[in-house]
């Protein structure tokens, strides 16, 4: 496999929408907890550039995203994904489920908007 990945001004946008959607997400004002975890904005930096490289390597070699339904499906995919892999840990407490469902939105959420800003801004 050959990786060979152009940077481009859509990959800077896509890595700050996706951490503004973090930002707003797991804000104090959400409706699932006040406090789920302290946000580190230089690791959350880094990892979202790493999704975006990832994503656009899956966009290039392995599925094709032609509008905003493509890129729905594609981030529902990826979200059970993420769902399958975190899902057998241990519920602490009633809230454990409403936690983790949120969270695995969250992980739809962002990669969402990345693979939407990547298409819509290819070009740039």
């Amino acid at each position: 496999m050959d990786l060979h990945i152009q940077f481009n001004i859509a990959m800077i946008l896509a890595a700050v929408l996706g951490e503004m959607v973090s930002f707003f997400f797991y804000n104090h004002h959400s409706a699932w907890g006040r406090h789920i975890g302290e946000r580190y904005l230089l690791a959350a930096i880094i990892s979202d550039a790493g999704l975006v490289v990832m994503l656009k390597l899956i966009m290039e070699q392995y599925w094709s995203v032609g509008g905003w339904e493509d890129a729905a499906i594609l981030s529902l995919w990826l979200s059970l994904l993420f769902a399958c892999l975190e899902a057998p840990h241990v519920v602490y407490n009633h809230n454990s489920f409403t936690h983790f469902f949120f969270h695995t939105l969250h992980k739809f959420s962002i990669m969402f908007v990345m693979i939407c800003v990547l298409f819509y801004f290819r070009h740039y």
